[in-house]
């Protein structure tokens, strides 16, 4: 028997009209934006903590440095002077390859004003430094700058190509405090791989923060700018050790006679003008710039204008989220 087909109860095939097509579409863009502004949001966060955790981590490093040195030769430094009258700044002794100019031998500091004009004074002229003299009846005396050379017990003369301070003749066996402030090096330690493999590059070696003119020849970035040692040599490290060096990616490339040396390097990070007024130059635009001061303390951990026991020191790290400069700032206190 035959049987004809009901195409009255046939259902139709199903499908989607243009503005249920529409709608979906628009759904799902609306979604993808959203999801996209949420993950864009989020690398964001990520690299402005990246920054602010490798500030973190350089002041804590610098610090700890600091406080493995001698007492008299941290920032304030405090000394006799000798019968030569002569004085070397000990800088060079923890940050070796800063030059002269990058040395801070003054500071505008409010804390560093007294009533009395000790340190420095919008009125004073005395803009390159404090020295005080602890004398040996207990009393002060304030030095100030004379160039060329001394011409009385309470001036002395500033050399800032080699960072030498001179005295008058009758100013020895005196007892001597001097603020500054600088910009300190990076120090990165680490071992020259010897092939490429688990995310390393045979012979690379990436600096953390983009490097400045640390030998004050004017340009930002070369590898001349990279100083440091060879451990396994017990040699310093030299432009000639390296390759090459790409300021963009911040991989510094030794030569083939490094590979599996163990080593120190250390440069000055990239600096910009100071945009802001406060004093300090600005880092570049993906750079950390740290800063060091120091001061002397009361027992109480107040300031101290004189000779103490106690040394507070700071160390503030400056980087660029956007336009504007963020900072952290890390102390601590050293005693003798």
């Amino acid at each position: 028997m035959n049987q004809k087909k009901n195409y009255l109860t046939t259902p139709k095939e199903s499908g989607f009209t243009l503005v249920e097509v529409i709608v979906a579409v628009a759904i799902l863009s609306f979604v993808i934006f959203a999801t996209l502004r949420v993950i864009t949001a989020s690398l964001n966060s990520i690299t402005r903590q990246g920054q602010r955790v490798k500030a973190l981590h350089l002041a804590q490093a610098h610090l700890a440095k600091l406080e493995a040195e001698s007492f008299p030769k941290v920032v304030p430094e405090n000394w006799r002077i000798d019968s030569g009258a002569t004085y070397s700044l000990s800088l060079n002794m923890y940050d070796p390859n800063v030059s002269a100019s990058e040395t801070f031998v003054s500071s505008d500091d409010n804390y560093w004003y007294s009533s009395d004009g000790l340190g420095f004074s919008p009125n004073d002229n005395n803009d390159d430094g404090i020295l005080v003299v602890e004398n040996k009846d207990g009393t002060t005396t304030v030095f100030t700058r004379n160039d060329p050379s001394p011409a009385s017990s309470t001036e002395y003369s500033w050399n800032s190509s080699n960072l030498t301070l001179t005295f008058f003749s009758s100013d020895e066996g005196k007892e001597i405090q001097i603020y500054y402030r600088y910009y300190h090096l990076v120090k990165e330690g680490g071992t020259v791989p010897s092939s490429d493999g688990e995310g390393l590059k045979e012979k690379v070696i990436k600096v953390c923060t983009d490097v400045g003119d640390t030998n004050g020849n004017g340009t930002d970035g070369e590898k001349d700018d990279i100083l440091g040692e060879d451990l396994t040599d017990a040699d310093p490290l030299s432009s000639s050790d390296y390759e090459n060096f790409d300021p963009q990616t911040g991989e510094l490339t030794f030569i083939a006679t490094k590979r599996s040396h163990s080593v120190w390097i250390y440069y000055l990070p990239q600096k910009t003008t100071d945009s802001d007024g406060d004093g300090y130059d600005d880092p570049g635009d993906k750079s950390i710039l740290g800063v060091v001061e120091g001061s002397f303390c009361n027992p109480d951990g107040s300031l101290a204008n004189q000779i103490t026991n106690t040394k507070k020191l700071t160390v503030t790290e400056f980087w660029k989220q956007g336009k504007d400069v963020q900072s952290t700032t890390q102390e601590t206190y050293i005693t003798r």
